[in-house]
Order: structure tokens, then sequence, then C-alpha cells
């Protein structure tokens, strides 16, 4: 059916949303915050610190001696004072650690680190160093794109590390590609052994989104039906308590099997110019919309307030620990009024 949804109107609720006191009843709530749109992702997080449990700054990749490097930009220093600025100390800071370099995923070098155990010995006390030097609360793990030969020494990894982490007091939290089994869609998932991971791991985020991805056909980026098949799947290998349901906060504008990522206000702006009619998808629990320029017709599928409460309600059904929200600064900000 139609969804009446004009981007004026939606717009304004963000001066509104901000006076919003009550908390809603939501699992804890862990926001990234990326470092090429850092500003928006600060302000976001600073309009609605009262939301977020847990800040997680994803500026930081690893070198070839498993060091950590951080992106032109942002510092450690900044990050640790983040839960500061934003005027609520209770929030904790959680870094994210990823795998690539020059803004790709990068296999290759990973690969190498973990399998080598002096490498990955220097990686893991690179990232503890890390942690102590700047009072981080502890690390997030985002290792993407990894093949299935690095299975056995990625699960290592992760026992290695949350070992040294626990010995200081610190947390590790791991992001794993979403499957609805153990094999999934490919090298990417067979890599990832759920259930040690979680062993290993405080907290594993399964980034239930990108269902439908930039170099895929048009559809829903995370399908209801979907992410209930990946959760039912996960609580099979992670303790409840442990898992995190990844929700994705974008959209993305397709031409074929291309597509644009665009933010929730980017798409509210597209669908203004284009006077395009919202459609809500009752299967997929998604809003979507076409136009046409110059003969072209673009699809458009993104995730707003209406989508975001229905993944809230699945992650509070299935009892799980927490949602983590991809990303900060590009969000409807209708979602911070959900209630239980």
């Amino acid at each position: 059916m139609t969804v009446a949804l004009a981007a004026t109107a939606a717009l304004s609720q963000l001066h509104a949303d901000a006076r919003v006191v009550d908390r809603p009843q939501l699992p804890l709530v862990i926001g990234a915050i990326p470092y090429w749109d850092r500003s928006a992702a600060l302000t976001s997080m600073r309009t609605y610190a009262r939301y977020i449990d847990v800040a997680s700054p994803w500026s930081y990749s690893v070198s070839a001696d498993g060091t950590p490097t951080v992106a032109e930009g942002t510092s450690p220093d900044a990050d640790s004072e983040l839960g500061t600025h934003s005027g609520d100390s209770s929030i904790r800071t959680i870094p994210t650690i990823t795998n690539t370099t020059d803004g790709r995923w990068d296999r290759e070098t990973i690969a190498k680190v973990l399998l080598d155990p002096a490498l990955r010995r220097a990686h893991v006390e690179a990232l503890t160093g890390l942690v102590e030097e700047y009072g981080f609360d502890g690390v997030q793990i985002d290792y993407e794109n990894l093949s299935a030969a690095d299975r056995d020494s990625f699960s290592t990894f992760v026992r290695e590390l949350g070992d040294a982490l626990h010995r200081i007091d610190r947390v590790l939290y791991v992001a794993v590609h979403a499957k609805p089994n153990d094999t999934g869609y490919g090298p990417h998932n067979e890599a990832q052994d759920y259930a040690a991971i979680a062993a290993g791991a405080d907290r594993v985020i399964v980034m239930a989104y990108d269902r439908h991805w930039a170099t895929s056909t048009a559809g829903p980026i995370a399908p209801y039906d979907w992410v209930e098949e990946v959760i039912r799947y996960a609580v099979t290998r992670i303790p409840r308590e442990k898992l995190v349901l990844g929700v994705g906060l974008y959209g993305y504008d397709w031409v074929g099997s291309a597509a644009t990522p665009l933010t929730w206000a980017e798409v509210m702006s597209v669908a203004e110019v284009h006077r395009s009619p919202m459609h809500w998808d009752e299967t997929s629990l998604s809003t979507h919309f076409t136009y046409v320029v110059d003969g072209i017709t673009h699809e458009v599928w993104f995730e707003n307030a209406r989508s975001v409460e229905a993944k809230s309600a699945l992650a509070r059904r299935h009892g799980l620990a927490s949602i983590a929200l991809w990303r900060l600064g590009g969000e409807d900000p209708s979602i911070w009024r959900l209630g239980p």
C-alpha cells in the first residue's frame, strides 16, 4: 500500500525528536561512527546520546605488521573523549578495527597476519595496547570478505584477543556476515565459525543487512523474513545474551544492478524532487519507490523508522542482547522515538 511520507514534514521531525526524554524500551544500542562522515555521526550522537550505550568509531585498520592504523582526520585521542563530548559520560567507547586498505576490504593483508603466530601475537598486543593507552572499553573486530581457508586462524585470533582483553578487564565485540546456515552464501560466510567466535567474544554482531546490495538487483536491504531466518540460525550457535542484531539505516538507488548508497535524508530529497509516491512492502516490511530520469528507471529501497521498528521488535522477541546501528548520522531521526 502507499504510505503518506512527506519529505519536508519528516525532516522537520528532527528538532521535535530531540526533545523526547523517555528512553525507549530497546536492547542495548551500539552506534557506529564512520570516519568519512564523522561530523554528521557526532552530531547525531550528541543529539540522541541518551539512547546510545556504546559509540564505535569506525576509524581503524590493520597494517602488514599487525599494528593498527588510523584514518586521516581522526585520532585515538579524539575517540577517547567521545562520551564526554556527547554530554553523556556513561557512553562506552569501543572502536572498530577493520581489514580495509585505501577504503577497500583487504583479505590478503589480514589473512597473513592471522595465519602467522608471531604476527597474530603482535596484532593482539597492539590492539590491547591501543585500548590501555587511550582508555577504551574494548575493541570491535570487523574483518570482512575472508576466505574459508581463514576460518581456523580467525577463530584462534578471536580467542586469543578475547583472552588478552579480558585480562585487562576490557571487552571484545566481533561483527560477522549474516547467514541462514554455516556455509551461508559463500567463502566470506564459511570463514566465520559463529560458535567459535562466540566462545571468545563478549558480543557477536550479525550484520543483518545488504540482502540486496550495491551490485545486486534491486530489492529490500533487510527483508523481515530473511532477518528472522538469520536470527533463528544465529541463536543455535551464539548465546542470546551475546548476540547483537546489526540494523542498517540507509538506502540504495538502483539502476539495473548498480546502486548508489543514500542516507535517509538523501532518500527523502530524491523522493521530494521527483514527487515519487512511496510504497510499503508487506512481505519485507520495507519502503520503496521508483522514479524516471531521461527515460531511465531508478528503484529505491531504504530503511526508515517503520522498518527499523520491525527489526527492533525481532531483537526483543528473540531475547537478543543488543542492536547495532549502521550507522549514526544517516538515519531517519524518527527511529529515536521507538517505544516498547
